[in-house]
């Protein structure tokens, strides 16, 4: 009899457990990306009864017990969000953050910035570290195809009176995720500038007709020092023509876009056969500034070429990029940083790491929607595609956040039910003890 008052006060323990998980989840309804949990009971051993020479016996419970507390790792909504450095992950995984050579994971994406100079006492060369609100530094893989160069002129010495800047040496659409174990801090640099790409090739395209008249034909050329210069060729019939075909003298320009400075000046021939496709031109190679620029006026009738009955027409195609200055950043579904420049050109500069794990459940829960590694969950790793390379595995979306999955209606029903147990509990007590009471008299 004794004993069903000890299963009673087990009963009313482990419901006061499951009360306190309950209450825990509705206390974090509003947590951003808050995972909820559930109470899971177990019944304690049993005591085993003899009933003489009978040859069954009877087992006697001791109660209930709190098993364990289960995560609930369900997908929470997703909302939107004004700043692109707030992350959500949409599927499986966790981000990484460290502090202190801690390493911590999380699916709480509110990040910020945490700037610092990387040259003390250059305020050119800072950097913006993502962060956690609480200063943990949000981890990923960085890409080494830019650099701080204290000498680069970024265009704004007037109002910033010095020089230098972070620049782009080889642009990138993808970033390749380094091993778990090498993942380090995101950084984004303050200034970052997209370098100038010569122009080295230009194209020229249309038909100059057979009337003796002058054409021209202009295209474009980038140079070194970031200025856009203007080539020209101009055509007008050579005084002796062939016994077939046409000739024309070529007068190819370079100057500058307002045409105050020349920089090269070339007189050649081009001739065209009889069916009026290109046979010869003289010109080769321009100096635009200093850099060598091919004039390409293509072969057959592929570029320019010279036959009546057509509609005479002019155009040309350059190669080459403006330099340009950072406009903004971006993170792609993929978790790739990318950064916008003013001359329209984009580049990769790193990713962020989203890790898993074999077993979620055996993450331990540090506070603070943190979770840390145990030998229960393994170590933290990286999904694979089919070729062996290290995917997100899971959709990362900027400007928007993960919500709490803990529900109102869910949590009020378990508390429901907890509460009728824990009362069916503390009467089982109270009908023991008068039990027991009614033992005691009738032994008086």
């Amino acid at each position: 009899m004794t004993q069903g008052y000890y299963s009673g006060i087990s009963g009313l323990q482990s419901n006061q457990y499951g009360l306190d998980v309950i209450a825990d989840n509705l206390a974090n309804i509003s947590t951003t990306a808050y995972k909820s949990s559930t109470a899971e009971f177990a019944d304690i051993f049993s005591k085993v009864i003899s009933t003489g020479n009978t040859p069954t016996t009877n087992d006697i419970g001791y109660g209930s017990k709190l098993q364990a507390t289960s995560f609930q790792f369900q997908q929470g909504s997703l909302m939107p969000s004004d700043r692109f450095n707030d992350l959500a992950l949409e599927g499986n995984g966790f981000f990484g953050v460290t502090s202190k050579n801690e390493v911590s994971y999380t699916r709480d994406g509110s990040f910020a910035f945490d700037t610092y100079q990387k040259v003390s006492g250059d305020v050119n060369s800072s950097t913006a570290r993502l962060v956690t609100g609480d200063g943990k530094y949000v981890t990923g893989t960085m890409l080494t195809n830019f650099a701080y160069n204290a000498g680069f002129n970024y265009g704004d010495t007037i109002s910033n009176g010095a020089v230098g800047a972070y620049v782009i040496s080889k642009p990138a659409s993808d970033v390749a995720l380094s091993s778990v174990g090498s993942q380090g801090n995101l950084e984004f640099p303050a200034r970052l500038a997209y370098p100038v790409e010569p122009t080295t090739q230009t194209s020229f395209f249309g038909n100059l007709g057979v009337t003796n008249a002058t054409r021209t034909i202009s295209a474009d050329a980038i140079s070194a020092k970031n200025e856009t210069n203007r080539l020209k060729l101009s055509f007008t019939q050579s005084a002796v023509q062939p016994a077939q075909g046409v000739s024309w003298d070529v007068v190819a320009t370079v100057t500058s876009n307002d045409g105050s400075t020349v920089y090269d000046t070339q007189n050649g021939q081009a001739i065209f056969g009889a069916s009026g496709a290109l046979s010869s031109f003289s010109i080769t190679s321009m100096n635009n500034d200093g850099t060598p620029v091919a004039v390409d006026l293509g072969t057959g009738y592929s570029g320019v070429i010279s036959i009546d009955g057509v509609g005479v027409s002019g155009s040309s195609r350059s190669d080459g990029v403006s330099g340009g200055t950072l406009t903004k950043y971006g993170i792609n579904p993929n978790g790739i940083i990318v950064a916008d420049f003013s001359n329209g050109r984009q580049s990769a500069i790193g990713r962020v790491a989203v890790y898993h794990f074999q077993n979620d459940q055996g993450l331990n829960r540090e506070g603070g929607t943190y979770y840390s590694q145990s030998s229960d969950s393994g170590k933290p790793l990286f999904w694979k595609d089919s070729s062996g390379t290290a995917i997100t595995g899971a959709t990362v979306r900027s400007g928007a956040l993960e919500a709490s999955n803990a529900r109102v209606d869910v949590g009020l029903t378990d508390m429901i039910i907890t509460q009728r147990a824990y009362q069916a509990n503390s009467k089982t007590i109270t009908t023991v003890d008068e039990m027991i009471q009614k033992a005691l008299q009738m032994h008086r």
